[in-house]
């Protein structure tokens, strides 16, 4: 069987086109931390676009920036959706001190030296944040 000439670019076109697309609809996290268990929370999820989530390292930051807020009990990070979803306590925090801790400085571990500014949530459950 003889095929066109064109038909084997216009198939890799094609499936470059629907992977690349396609990762923003089918997007596995990236890193998944889950933090303490709370019997009888009130169990929220929020959902935050953070500018400077961008890798599987970034979105290890932003989940240890969580680490000391009381409250959180899950945080899913997607670099491909610049996305990070918390699940949290909702009688003990709420989503502006989530941000804020999200959006603190940035401790790196291997230097010790501290950044500020590296993350900033522009989105908070699909409304923009100015």
């Amino acid at each position: 069987m003889r095929v066109s000439p064109w038909v084997v670019p216009v198939l890799v076109v094609l499936a470059a086109v629907l992977g690349i697309g396609g990762a923003r609809f089918l997007a596995a996290p990236s890193f998944t931390r889950d933090y303490a268990a709370a019997a009888g929370a009130r169990v929220e999820t929020v959902r935050f676009v953070v500018r400077g989530l961008v890798c599987v390292d970034t979105a290890r930051q932003v989940a240890g920036q969580l680490a000391d807020e009381p409250g959180v009990l899950r945080c899913v990070a997607y670099a491909s959706r610049n996305e990070a979803q918390v699940t949290y306590d909702a009688a003990v925090t709420d989503p502006q001190a989530l941000r804020a801790a999200i959006e603190g400085p940035v401790v790196d571990e291997a230097s010790g030296q501290i950044r500020f500014h590296q993350f900033e949530v522009v989105s908070l459950d699909g409304a923009t944040i100015r």
